[in-house]
């Protein structure tokens, strides 16, 4: 499994600890840690598939369509699914 995380130093807490070794329990990891300068929205417009998808999940939000909720329980069920 391979998981990215980009976050402000600041949002960092200890639930973001807990996720890792709850999501990796028994797992050997690396962590890699560098200053994040990577723009996500220029570099999905800069790809046609990308900016469509992108585009249509703004009018999405916009409009309260296809939407899906998730809260952390469940975004930690996902990544142990992905893991099996």
């Amino acid at each position: 499994m391979d998981t990215l995380l980009r976050m402000k130093a600041e949002e960092i807490d200890n639930s973001i600890v807990e996720f890792i070794k709850s999501s990796f329990r028994g797992k050997k990891i690396a962590l890699h840690i560098y200053e994040d300068t990577l723009d996500e929205t220029d570099f999905l417009l800069a790809n046609s598939t990308n900016k469509r998808r992108l585009l249509e999940s703004i009018d999405n939000v916009k409009n309260n369509v296809n939407l899906k909720e998730l809260d952390f329980a469940d975004i930690q069920s996902i990544l142990n699914e992905d893991g099996k």
